[in-house]
């Protein structure tokens, strides 16, 4: 496998490029993604200055940026495509876009209509070459592997693919991972890298919910069972991109850092002993 590990920094967006830059290497990541957003380093009504100088810096510091986390909607990028454009010139190869949710209460409207503006902005990262990525979310339209694969199936995967998420797919979406990146395929280019863990509190055992509630956690605490993930990611021949999400502790920086150190030492464990086990031997055929 040709894994990247990258990191959405959400909560270090208060850091300069440099100092970002240093929590890369401090953390034992390998790169950051391109975050556009207000009050980030790079905003979305200055790409055209703000998407080069950060690469430049990052390019400095020693660290290559390739993926982004936009947020353009299909409307958007038909609407402009420019974004597509700026992002490509500065080497940025693959994109997260927004999400689709259902509209008017109608699921299966909103999933046609989805597919059809997700074919129409792929004809314009086509022309760009550039790669959306869209990742599924507990709460919106495309929360699982299946859901997404029906969005994009007979898309060109040059220019479309899918980021699966265990921590999401922990609230809405899961489903076995030997299925998942199966069926996904070649479409499969990034994995959200977070976790989740339930708590009950006994005092709420009579509500709907029955006291049950679940919160973001550290990969070595939470549900997710990262060897399962990392040996299908193998078996299907993965060559993409981790995307940590620190999420835990958002209002305390050191203890963030701490932990995602942590989760990531973790991770680089997990990879390794994966791919030092023997290749799966591939199963006899039933007669």
């Amino acid at each position: 496998m040709d894994i990247t590990l990258s990191i959405f920094p959400k909560f270090y967006k208060d850091l300069s490029v440099e100092q970002l830059a240093e929590l890369v290497r401090e953390v034992g990541l390998d790169t950051t993604n391109l975050v556009i957003r207000e009050g980030y380093w790079v905003d979305p009504y200055k790409l055209a200055t703000d998407v080069p100088a950060f690469v430049k810096a990052m390019q400095a510091a020693g660290v290559e940026v390739r993926f982004a986390t936009g947020g353009y909607s299909p409307d958007e990028i038909c609407f402009d495509p420019t974004p597509l454009t700026v992002l490509a010139d500065n080497g940025i190869g693959e994109f997260r876009m927004g999400y689709f949710r259902i509209e008017k209460a109608d699921v299966l409207t909103s999933y046609v209509v989805a597919r059809h503006k997700l074919a129409t902005m792929i004809d314009l990262c086509a022309e760009a070459k550039i790669r959306a990525i869209y990742q599924v979310h507990h709460g919106t339209l495309i929360p699982s592997a299946s859901a997404a694969f029906g969005l994009v199936n007979g898309l060109d995967e040059r220019f479309v693919g899918v980021m699966l998420d265990p921590g999401n797919q922990r609230f809405e979406g899961f489903e076995r991972w030997e299925l998942s990146v199966g069926l996904l395929g070649e479409y499969l280019r990034a994995v959200g890298v977070k976790d989740t863990a339930v708590a009950r509190d006994e005092g709420r055992a009579g509500e709907p919910d029955k006291g049950w509630t679940r919160a973001w956690a550290t990969l070595d605490e939470g549900e997710t069972n990262w060897y399962e993930l990392v040996r299908a990611l193998r078996a299907g021949g993965f060559d993409g991109t981790f995307v940590w999400m620190p999420f835990y502790d958002a209002d305390d920086a050191g203890e963030m850092t701490r932990k995602l150190k942590r989760d990531v030492t973790y991770l680089r464990k997990v990879i390794a002993d994966v791919e030092s086990e023997p290749a799966p031997e591939p199963e006899a055929e039933s007669r």
